[in-house]
């Protein structure tokens, strides 16, 4: 007998509130929530500005996914050790089969290649071949560097100098340079992202050295209450960081913003205050109205709790209120 669409959807709710989301699950369902707001704001507005407003929020939430593939694989060995990051470490695991099936694949195809044709660009050697043989001593060199030797320096240095900056290079030219042509939300998003990155290869390093602790040293030495204490930790250290760019995504496809003490700050620093007369700025930033920037108050800083979204509480409002008035 086959189950009803109820009974589905609460089996699989109890797998999620047991062994958590899958990434791909979690992907899917942000991609779902877009396409709702993008149909209750067609209603709202017109097709073409719901289409604007939707892809801009969905290009921060692209931008925070990629954060959060990051932190899959940095934790992928901690994984198991809280229960709702199972299924996303079982989903870590097959994603690394299928890949390493893949990586032997290509090598397979490349040593099929080499063996057919070891040289790229057959049509430079009827050019060269037209060279006078008095010109070989030079021609003959640049010849073997191009048909041998240039797609793999071409390929090393695209790997090793150009693909590790490719995001800073879009920051700068796009969220920097171009923006005039890139929207308040991604840039502020975007921005976050950068000074994220500059710290979390620390936080992955920790947990790291923290892993290898547990495995080199409490556990051979049968420190056994020691070794699950850590482990407890490790998996805790993971879950709040994956939560954390979950809900970065999460506020991302809303065209929302989220305030975290000093980064935020630091991030509207560059970016400047939300343009408050566009409906493509996304949602509400209260600590911008509060906050005299180069001049803010520490106790400002550290305070966590700006209101549901952002909005402000209803004790600042009705300050402003009175303000205007």
């Amino acid at each position: 007998m086959s189950r009803t669409l109820v009974e589905s959807f609460y089996l699989k709710l109890k797998e999620i509130s047991t062994y958590g989301f899958t990434i791909e699950e979690f992907q899917k369902a942000i991609l779902i929530l877009c396409f709702v707001r993008f149909l209750l704001y067609s209603f709202k507005y017109n097709l073409l500005t719901s289409f604007k407003i939707c892809s801009i929020g969905l290009i921060s939430s692209i931008l925070w996914a990629m954060a959060l593939n990051d932190c899959i694989g940095a934790y992928y060995p901690n994984l198991a050790l809280h229960p709702l990051l199972r299924n996303a470490y079982r989903e870590e695991i097959m994603y690394r089969e299928i890949s390493q099936y893949r990586a032997a694949e290509r090598v397979f195809d490349a040593l099929i290649k080499q063996t057919n044709s070891p040289y790229d660009f057959d049509w430079l050697t009827p050019i060269f071949a037209k060279f006078p043989p008095s010109l070989t001593h030079i021609t003959d060199p640049i010849y073997v560097f191009l048909r041998k030797d240039l797609v793999n320096t071409l390929s090393t240095v695209y790997k090793t100098s150009i693909k590790p900056m490719s995001s800073m290079f879009l920051y700068v030219g796009w969220v920097r340079v171009g923006k005039k042509y890139c929207p308040y939300h991604i840039r502020w998003h975007f921005t976050f992202i950068t000074l994220y990155n500059t710290f979390m290869p620390y936080l992955f390093t920790s947990a790291l050295r923290a892993r290898v602790f547990l495995n080199k040293v409490l556990i051979p030495e049968r420190r056994y209450a020691e070794a699950e204490n850590l482990r407890i930790y490790l998996g805790a250290w993971a879950f709040v960081h994956i939560t954390f760019v979950m809900l970065a995504m999460l506020h991302a496809i809303f065209s929302q913003y989220f305030y975290i003490p000093f980064l935020t700050y630091s991030v509207e620093l560059h970016v400047g205050k939300r343009p408050k007369d566009s409906i493509f700025s996304g949602g509400y930033t209260a600590w911008q109205d509060d906050f005299i920037f180069y001049n803010i108050r520490l106790r400002d800083t550290l305070r966590l709790w700006w209101g549901f979204l952002g909005k402000g509480t209803k004790k600042s409002r009705s300050g402003k209120k009175r303000k205007n008035n």
